[in-house]
């Protein structure tokens, strides 16, 4: 069962690609780049692999194809749309003419997205950057649908999911855990219960000491952090956007996979995931990686992000860097050998995710106007500049300390 993930995607004439080729690890991809340059369109891409009924979420242009290789328990896939199958209409208007299969390949069976049902567990979780979770008053337990059911939910409805028009139900799922934990005909959904209550400490940041604490008669979720009790709403949106991507998961797990499957410590697929660092501390998005690995081992994660803390959390061939040059149409990539826990985030940002500068303006020009009282032997305007910098600056900017030594010897020498 150690074959199970995504290995590529590929898209030609697919919203402002003419080529788009990317390569995946079997582990964590982190994607990064600058805005514009597609990091979400991959991920959608992947998504029109699906479900025909994603289509209209893109801009194709005439002979699109888009395909995904598969690596799977029973052999190896390429599931897509090959040119010709859909004819543009216009923006978000396009007509699917024909089921063509995606170019095939000698060692992978090559398969339209109308037949992805053949592909046995293929039924990846994407989850958008939309992960704030709404007051909702539970009246009970809600039957949970069967897992043809579930899995057609998520193939057809990717899209939506990754763009924020569709919220999981993680409180009810909540919900329903404590109403069926301790019956004897649910090992599984115990089990996995257990795993989750025992992980949570170890998820959140700092000495937060994240925990589930219980759920009484009025069916509210109530955890702990920082030795304060708080109800499932009320925590902040970093520990929503958290907890709403881990208990997404577990829900996806359980009700997707087959009988025998279902343990998600041990479970196996690709879980999509949209700005994952959003609404999370720096030192927080360090150590996510690590925790995320921890309760889903197995799983496959492909995730979008801006910043430069997950990529300093990155194992070495997990970051995927798209750059963005003007009138740039062709992006063929593979994630990089380079491994940046020894990049500070300054070098992380500038050399990686190709940031212009990082200087705020106001200090740049206070040291621009420090240097010209300089070359004018202005004692008094450089003063005044040194007193700018030191209300704006670190306090241990070296600079500043310069300029004081400099200003000490002008006075000197007046």
């Amino acid at each position: 069962m150690s074959n199970f993930f995504i290995e590529r995607v590929y898209a030609k004439n697919y919203r402002q690609f003419s080529t788009l080729d990317v390569t995946f690890n079997r582990s964590f991809n982190f994607i990064t780049g600058p805005n514009g340059s597609g990091k979400t369109s991959i991920l959608a891409c992947i998504a029109h692999c699906l479900h025909h009924g994603t289509y209209n979420y893109s801009r194709f242009k005439e002979n699109v194809e888009f395909w995904t290789d598969l690596t799977m328990p029973e052999g190896k896939y390429r599931v897509g749309m090959g040119a010709g199958g859909i004819s543009p209409m216009g923006y978000r208007q396009n007509q699917l003419t024909a089921w063509n299969n995606p170019p095939a390949e000698h060692d992978r069976k090559s398969i339209s997205t109308s037949n992805i049902k053949n592909i046995e567990e293929f039924c990846p979780l994407f989850i958008g950057s939309n992960r704030n979770i709404k007051y909702t008053k539970i009246a009970g337990m809600q039957r949970e649908a069967a897992q043809a059911e579930r899995s057609n939910y998520y193939t057809s409805k990717s899209l939506n999911s990754l763009y924020g028009e569709n919220q999981e139900p993680i409180k009810q799922w909540l919900i329903n855990r404590y109403f069926i934990i301790d019956k004897e005909w649910a090992q599984v959904e115990r089990e996995n219960w257990n795993h989750l209550i025992t992980s949570l400490p170890h998820l959140g940041p700092f000495n937060s000491d994240l925990k589930y604490i219980k759920t009484e008669r009025d069916l509210e979720p109530i955890f702990s952090i920082y030795g304060e009790e708080c109800y499932l709403e009320e925590l902040s949106s970093g520990f929503q956007a958290v907890l709403y991507i881990v208990i997404s998961i577990f829900e996806w797990i359980e009700s997707t996979k087959p009988e025998g499957r279902r343990v998600a410590s041990k479970a196996f697929g690709t879980v999509l995931i949209d700005e994952l660092d959003v609404h999370l501390h720096p030192e927080w998005q360090l150590t996510l990686r690590k925790g995320l690995k921890t309760i889903f081992p197995n799983l496959q994660f492909i995730v979008t992000t801006h910043s430069p803390h997950l990529l300093a959390s990155a194992e070495s061939g997990e970051a995927i860097i798209l750059s963005r040059e003007y009138g740039q149409k062709e992006y063929i990539i593979k994630p990089t050998s380079q491994k940046f826990s020894g990049w500070n985030t300054d070098q992380i940002l500038s050399d990686v995710m190709d940031v212009k500068s990082l200087a705020n303006k106001d200090y740049e020009q206070a040291i621009h106007r420090a240097f010209t009282a300089i070359e004018q032997n202005s004692t008094d305007h450089l003063e005044q500049e040194i007193q700018t910098l030191e209300k704006i600056s670190h306090p241990d900017d070296s600079i500043v300390t310069v300029l004081t030594t400099r200003l000490a010897a002008m006075k000197v020498k007046g």
